[in-house]
Order: structure tokens, then C-alpha cells, then sequence
């Protein structure tokens, strides 16, 4: 469907160009008085062969791309996919972008940035004014490869990387083991996210955050599932036993999350996600409320404490997680009925 001139708004234009993946780069120079300065672009492109020009559009808000103008020069510096933090580092306004990096003149005098991909160091030819941003076109002066490391590219407003293409083009598929695994983390992270098929493969973060937001998802759709099947009326015995039910289908149908928010949580920075702390906080209570309600009733033992009740009772769960394989000696449904009984025996008088 196509949108009629007039009708193009800049949140629908972000999206549809955001399905165009891009590089990322740092342009950097360096100014008589202010020493070096550098921005991100996402534009970098070359322009021509004969002579060598390239290009790259600073939008004419950028507070650093008219002090590099005025230096007539700049290096376009091509980030790898682990230089994230340089990323963030050159995006922010204001501050000393080049604190604690390392970097080297080239032959304009523009920094190099030590750990980039690649970098072409370039004087300005012209300058175009065009829109919200200009076109700056440069002349090659000097260029060069310096790591075999992909590049960080950009696709639909996250950071992606680049598969080389394989040597064979029709590569064996290798049943079980660990691409068996990999793919249904790959489905899981779709799900718990909300991505489709290609934007699960093009979606990329740092290890935490895929950690932290698997462990979000899990919850969220725990949580979800145990509101749906409750029922107040229940007496505790049977609501206890609509939880752990709950509990052993979303760990069978995201068990890669599911490990993940048992081994992994405690190694989470401290404070990085309110969300997480706010989810389990409210996964415990469910579980406490429960068994007190049980124990006020008469039916669980007086004496247990709620709190090491739960995590008893989920730590054990949760291992089924690790081991089970469908196929073995015992059926899923043996399985859930075992741990469903082993677990009330911890709270029954």
C-alpha cells in the first residue's frame, strides 16, 4: 500500500527506510583550538571510483559537523559490531566524546579511531544543502582495512549484524544438537518479543539485554496465563495446583527462558531493569499468597515458611527444564503429575 506525498508523516517514513539496513560510522576531525571531534551517521556511502569520492548527510542540527566542516577534512571511521559503547559514546550531545578513546591522526589530521573496521580519511570536495540535512561529498586522501571483524550495520531502529555468506550454497541442515537449540531460542525470542521470523534473525543485543528481556516475556506470559486459569472460589490446594501447572507449561513451552530466569537473574546488574524487579516481586506474591491462604486454612502445614516453600518448590520445577527431553522413558504428563505431587508434599500436614 502506498502513501500519497502529502500523507507522509516522519514516524511512517523512519519505519519504511528502517527496513534498509545501513552502516554505522564515526566521522571524526580535528579543529585548530577545539581538538578532535567526531558524530555518528548512519549515510556513509561511496560515491565514485573516478576520482574517489565519498559521501555521507550530517542533518543540519548536528552541533559538531560544522566545526569538522571548518577544518576542511574528516575520516569516516567504520564501526565493528563490538564497538557498541563507542557507538553510544559519539551519539551523545555534549561532553568529551573521545574520553577514554584511543585514536591516532591520519594524513588530514583527523583521528582515527583505534578498533574501527576499516577508515577512509578524506578532504571536503562539496558541500550540499538539501532538506533537513546536507550532502557532503570527499575526496579520498588515504584508506585503509584494518580488521577482518564485521561492521555494525542499523535495521528498523536496532542494531543487526551481517552473516558472511556461506562457502557452500546449499549447506547441510544438521539435525538435534546445537542448531536444534539456537532455533528454538530464535522462535522463543519471537514470541516473548513480538517479532516476526526476519526480525528475530536481524534483532541483536548485548547479552543482557537478551537476557533481561527473555526474563520479562517469561514472566509477562506467566503471570497472564495464572490470572486466566485462577479462580478466587478455589480452595488454596487447588489453586497451588493450578500454579504449578501454569508454572510447568510456560516452562515447557519457553524453556529457554525459563532456565534463563532461574541461572541466570542474580548475574543481571543491579537496578538495570525496574520492569523485572516489579514482575518478580509480583511472581513471588502470587505464590506466597497462595500458601498462606492454605496455611490459614488448615490444609498447609503451620509451621512452613512461605517464601523457602516457593523457592523449593521452583528450583526443583524448573530443573525438569535442563533435562527433559520428549521421547525419554516418561511423558511430559508423568513428568508434570510428579512434580505436582512432589510439590504439594512440601506444604501438605
Amino acid at each position: 500500500m502506498s502513501t500519497k506525498e502529502s500523507d507522509i508523516g516522519a514516524d511512517t517514513f523512519r519505519k519504511v527506510l528502517g527496513y534498509y539496513p545501513t552502516g554505522v560510522s564515526v566521522v571524526t576531525g580535528h579543529v585548530a583550538g577545539d581538538g578532535p571531534v567526531g558524530l555518528v551517521v548512519g549515510t556513509f556511502t561511496s560515491l565514485s571510483l573516478e576520482p574517489a569520492l565519498v559521501s555521507f548527510m550530517p542533518a543540519k542540527s548536528s552541533s559538531s559537523w560544522p566545526k569538522i566542516q571548518s577544518s576542511g577534512a574528516f575520516c569516516v571511521n567504520v564501526l565493528g559490531v563490538d564497538q557498541a559503547e563507542v557507538c553510544r559514546q559519539f551519539s551523545m550531545r555534549g561532553g568529551s566524546k573521545f574520553e577514554g578513546v584511543d585514536w591516532r591522526p591520519g594524513a588530514t589530521g583527523s583521528p582515527i579511531l583505534s578498533g574501527s573496521v576499516a577508515w577512509v580519511d578524506c578532504r571536503i570536495e562539496q558541500v550540499f544543502d538539501t532538506g533537513d540535512h546536507q550532502i557532503v561529498v570527499g575526496r579520498v586522501v588515504d584508506l585503509r582495512v584494518e580488521s577482518d571483524e564485521l561492521p555494525m550495520t542499523f535495521l528498523r531502529g536496532g542494531y543487526a549484524q551481517l552473516q558472511l555468506p556461506e562457502l557452500s550454497a546449499t549447506p547441510e541442515a544438521k539435525p538435534g544438537g546445537a542448531d536444534m537449540a539456537q532455533a528454538k531460542l530464535a522462535q522463543e525470542v519471537a514470541e516473548l518479543l513480538g517479532l516476526d521470523a526476519f526480525e528475530s534473525k536481524a534483532w541483536i543485543e548485548t547479552r543482557e539485554q537478551v537476557v533481561t528481556r527473555l526474563i520479562i516475556g517469561y514472566l509477562e506470559a506467566f503471570l497472564g496465563r495464572f490470572d486466566e486459569a485462577l479462580d478466587v472460589e478455589m480452595p488454596p490446594r487447588q489453586q497451588l495446583e493450578t500454579l504449578l501447572m501454569v508454572t510447568l507449561n510456560s516452562m515447557r513451552d519457553h524453556a529457554a527462558a525459563a532456565i534463563l530466569f532461574q541461572s541466570e537473574r542474580s548475574g543481571l546488574t543491579l537496578g538495570s531493569s525496574s520492569r523485572i524487579r516489579d514482575l518478580e516481586a509480583d511472581y513471588r506474591r502470587r505464590w506466597a499468597t497462595v500458601i498462606e491462604q492454605g496455611v490459614i486454612a488448615g490444609q498447609f502445614d503451620t509451621d512452613i515458611d512461605p517464601r523457602m516453600a516457593q523457592q523449593f518448590m521452583c528450583d526443583a520445577i524448573y530443573s525438569t527444564a535442563h533435562w527433559f527431553r520428549d521421547g525419554g522413558r516418561l511423558t511430559r504428563r508423568e513428568v508434570d503429575d510428579m512434580y505436582i505431587k512432589f510439590a504439594l508434599n512440601v506444604v501438605t500436614r
